[in-house]
């Protein structure tokens, strides 16, 4: 099944980067990532050869996978992994899904998400309301509420350095009343995300994000290009 997805994901990119070396680049590194599996990690000489930027992905109990930048389009980064899932980031906030049993079709209000301001703008107290659609058995209109509770400094491990970061710390209220926390580490510098932990419904499991080309280029492992 794997062999019949890539051909289709191939033509997909062909049709929205035409005939180029832009293609070919993006054709090389997924090929590379389809044939990397799950349990994947890199080491920073294979993060600086890559055309392309790549993400580490956590879905609950599953292996971690490496995803790689299929493309960027309206603000949104939407990332492949090997086992033909889709993932897409809006500032770094999962907003869709696609490959899993049930996926995250729509989220409303995004453009009050307090992760849309600068790091140093984000506060306690910053709190917003959406509603999501889900591809399975009608379950459109959940009404999810969303709170930052607390802001601090925390320093976290990615390619073998200590990056000290803003630790945001979100309270997530689901429709049927259950809570989980979502996380999000900034680079105190920057202000890029480096990681984040989601829990996007309460039927899916947490999710753990880690921006680890975002790491290298703040490194100075990755020269080419920018996502930024």
């Amino acid at each position: 099944m794997r062999n019949l997805a890539l051909p289709f994901i191939f033509f997909a990119l062909a049709t929205l980067f035409g005939c180029s070396s832009t293609f070919h680049t993006y054709t090389q590194t997924l090929e590379l990532a389809f044939n990397q599996g799950d349990g994947a990690s890199l080491t920073k000489a294979e993060l600086a050869s890559r055309e392309s930027d790549v993400l580490y992905a956590k879905v609950g109990t599953l292996p971690n996978a490496v995803l790689v930048l299929a493309y960027l389009e309206h603000g949104q980064y939407k990332w492949v992994s090997a086992d033909e899932a889709l993932l897409v980031l809006e500032k770094g906030r999962l907003v869709k899904t696609t490959g899993f049993e049930n996926n995250l079709l729509y989220i409303s209000n995004k453009e009050l998400d307090p992760l849309k301001q600068p790091m140093t703008k984000i506060q306690v107290g910053q709190s917003w309301q959406a509603k999501t659609d889900w591809s399975g058995k009608a379950e459109t209109g959940h009404l999810l509420r969303y709170e930052i509770i607390e802001t601090e400094i925390s320093s976290i491990e990615l390619l073998d350095y200590s990056f000290q970061t803003k630790l945001v710390t979100e309270l997530v209220t689901f429709p049927n009343g259950q809570t989980a926390i979502n996380q999000f580490w900034f680079d105190l510098k920057s202000g890029w995300l480096l990681k984040s932990r989601q829990n996007i419904a309460p039927f899916w499991p947490e999710v753990e994000l880690i921006h680890v080309s975002s790491a290298g280029r703040l490194l100075g492992v990755i020269k080419k290009g920018s996502l930024r």
